[in-house]
């Protein structure tokens, strides 16, 4: 075992910080996309991309990338509240309603 790779005492490996509530909704999360992985392109105009969810056609500005599947949203496809798509927000509705 070399130098570099050799597990050091008190280095545990780093756990994962996600409730349980949010394991239980990333298993259910098809990821569609890789968080980066840009958005698919209009195929009709030459400075547009599809929202993954409505396939309407919009500036890459105006479109964000949820943070569980990776789709890329429109504003009328977007949820503020967890920062997610519309897709993914209801999932976390019935997962809050579960627990309720």
């Amino acid at each position: 075992m070399t130098l570099w790779k050799k597990n050091w005492p008190g280095k545990a490996a780093p756990k994962s910080k996600d409730s349980p509530v949010l394991r239980e909704i990333k298993k259910e999360i098809v990821v569609m996309r890789k968080q980066g992985e840009p958005p698919g392109k209009d195929p009709h105009s030459f400075a547009q991309y599809m929202c993954d969810l409505c396939s309407t056609p919009h500036p890459v500005s105006e479109l964000r990338q949820c943070v569980l599947c990776g789709r890329w949203a429109c504003e009328a496809c977007w949820k503020d509240e967890c920062y997610t798509c519309k897709s993914c927000s209801g999932l976390i509705k019935i997962h809050q309603l579960k627990g309720e």
